[in-house]
């Protein structure tokens, strides 16, 4: 998301807990007031414009799509949103219908006769695809379902043709049909296991035409969906306030894993949703604001940074996680890995780091990865072996995978193979970070400090979120630090990411180019897991060892505090901010 890499400054706070320390959340009149933060402001609104977390913590609670994955069963699990029922497969076995729910209705907006939103059919399904495929408004998601349906990448070559004259009512995708009012036929390429993680993705969402020409280029910043939640008010830099969708189709889930009716997560079960009347989401992207607002009671939902983890809680030699004596009783915590991988990727078109593998190496073996985890994040995380999550088959644990130990000798030795013997002559590197918090600046001077040791000179740029997208899919860097956040739960959106086809402005904007990386990630991604498709990720796994176009730094874990009045928290991973189900006991 479920979106393009996060800084592992941005993780330190994107992944909220929720807390109320020494006061209760301040009560807002009689409504119930969700009270959580943004870290970053985000890219656009429009679902099929966005790939980036900031903008997909608002967009999953205003739109919906198709499929969503179940809130409470684990291992993840598809389940119907939109539709009434899951997929239907065919006679043909790669024709499925995908059936309505009846009844559902945008929200209400001025893009609609006398301001009512009205009935979602068949025609914004087809609409709402159409537009995921055009080239003229996706350039960066579109990766994620290209080669499945029959006639839509032919569609998407069609738009970038025809640019702005692009006229959906006479450019059809031949594989996707209208059935009826309430139901849509798509016809895949052949029989995929992957197929219909695409329809869980954000940028799938269901829009409207009427507000999409309405609004034109504005429609960036005034949402129009059918989620559990519509923007009442709109301020980038600001305060956004989402209030509840009274005709919201969804009910809290009946049943779920094993342990979750002790834990009291079936309450609510079969309840409508959402609960809260509003949620209010101020932008503040540093962490000790957001702590100092979380300890007066101005926040329900709050992560740790390394600097407030000893005061709030500490680590048992077990490895689990116990709140200090003094909080007690009064929040709640939660810690689990996240379903993805910090690193920092390289410019293959860069003269200086793309054309110099032993320098790239050396780089790798300078970090000390577990003095960084140790130091910035208090133990809390795992170094990567392999860039795919330890909780997401294909993993180190799967390939056997390791990664460059920290090695100052071994760093010296590959400076001077790459040129540049105890650092003479070697140019400076630059490193961008899309932030210019504290967190970011420290971070960057523990891997600074091991590359000056052995003769390098490496700077960072400091920017804002927007500033950072726009060069790193321009090309126009050397190094970025980066986090990839699985959109679904399979090794191959992780692999994707070096995949040259991916390049710029895909996911691949490192512009990294290996015909063989190519053909074995062909193999891999369309194949169920087994122990074939385990051995061509080991594969997969020594080519990104060898030549280095990534630095694997390593799998977070997610970690927060909640206030004891909030219900219904579960961590979901693929669901970053599932508002709609949160509940506040009074």
């Amino acid at each position: 998301m479920n979106r393009l890499s996060l800084s592992v400054l941005g993780l330190v706070m994107a992944i909220a807990g929720l807390t109320g320390c020494t006061k209760k959340v301040k009560k807002t009149d009689d409504k119930k007031v969700f009270l959580h933060l943004r870290t970053s402001a985000e890219r656009s609104l429009d679902p099929m414009a966005q790939f980036d977390a900031a903008s997909a913590q608002l967009v999953q609670n205003l739109y919906d799509t198709l499929l969503d994955y179940h809130y409470l069963k684990r291992p993840y699990e598809l389940e119907p949103n939109l539709l009434s029922e899951m997929p239907i497969q065919q006679s043909d076995k790669v024709t499925y219908f995908l059936k309505l729910r009846k009844g559902i209705y945008f929200h209400d907006n001025k893009a609609f006769p006398g301001g009512k939103g009205r009935e979602m059919n068949a025609d914004d399904v087809i609409y709402s695809i159409k537009r995921f495929a055009d080239i003229n408004v996706n350039k960066l998601s579109y990766i994620l379902i290209r080669g499945y349906v029959e006639g839509m990448d032919e569609f998407r070559e069609k738009t970038k043709e025809l640019g702005d004259k692009v006229d959906y009512t006479k450019l059809d995708i031949s594989g996707v049909k209208k059935v009826d009012d309430y139901t849509v036929s798509v016809k895949f390429t052949f029989d995929n296991p992957l197929a219909f993680f695409p329809f869980a993705f954000k940028g799938m969402s269901i829009v409207p035409r009427e507000a999409v020409e309405t609004y034109g280029l504005d429609f960036s910043k005034n949402p129009v969906g059918t989620g559990p939640f519509y923007m009442k008010q709109y301020s980038r830099r600001g305060t956004h306030i989402l209030a509840k969708n009274t005709k919201y189709h969804l009910r809290y889930p009946i049943e779920g894993t094993q342990g979750d009716q002790e834990a009291g997560l079936l309450v609510d079960a079969g309840k409508q949703i959402p609960f809260v009347d509003e949620i209010h989401l101020p932008l503040i992207e540093e962490t000790q604001p957001a702590m100092l607002k979380f300890k007066k009671g101005q926040l329900h939902l709050i992560s740790v940074n390394k600097d407030e983890f000893n005061n709030m809680a500490f680590k048992n030699k077990d490895g689990t996680y116990k709140l200090q004596k003094e909080w007690e009783g009064k929040l709640n915590l939660f810690h689990s890995p996240r379903l993805g991988t910090s690193y920092m990727k390289f410019n293959m078109n860069d003269k200086v780091v793309g054309s110099n593998k032993a320098l790239r190496q050396a780089m790798a073996y300078a970090m000390d990865r577990e003095g960084y985890i140790n130091l910035m994040f208090n133990g809390r995380g795992e170094p990567s072996n392999s860039f795919v999550p330890l909780t997401i088959a294909g993993d180190a644990k799967d390939t056997s995978s390791l990664w460059y130990p920290y090695d100052t000798e071994m760093a010296k030795k590959k400076l001077a193979e790459a040129g540049f013997p105890d650092g003479k002559g070697a140019p400076v590197i630059t490193v961008e970070y899309r932030a210019t918090t504290k967190d970011a600046r420290q971070q960057f001077e523990f891997f600074r400090a091991g590359w000056e040791n052995i003769g390098l000179t490496v700077k960072a740029n400091f920017q804002t979120f927007s500033s950072f997208l726009k060069r790193t899919e321009a090309g126009n860097y050397q190094v970025a630090d980066a986090l990839w956040l699985a959109d679904y739960p399979d090794a191959e959106n992780f692999y994707q990411l070096l995949f040259s086809e991916n390049k710029a402005p895909g996911p691949n904007d490192g512009n990294y180019t290996n015909p063989k990386y190519d053909e074995l990630f062909k193999k891999i991604r369309y194949m169920k897991n087994s122990p074939e498709r385990m051995a061509l990720f080991k594969d997969l796994n020594d080519i990104i060892q060898d030549e280095v176009p990534v630095l694997l730094i390593f799998q977070p874990l997610s970690f927060g505090l909640y206030q004891n009045n909030v219900r219904n928290f579960k961590r979901h991973l693929l669901n970053e901010h599932p508002y709609k189900y949160f509940q506040l006991k009074q």
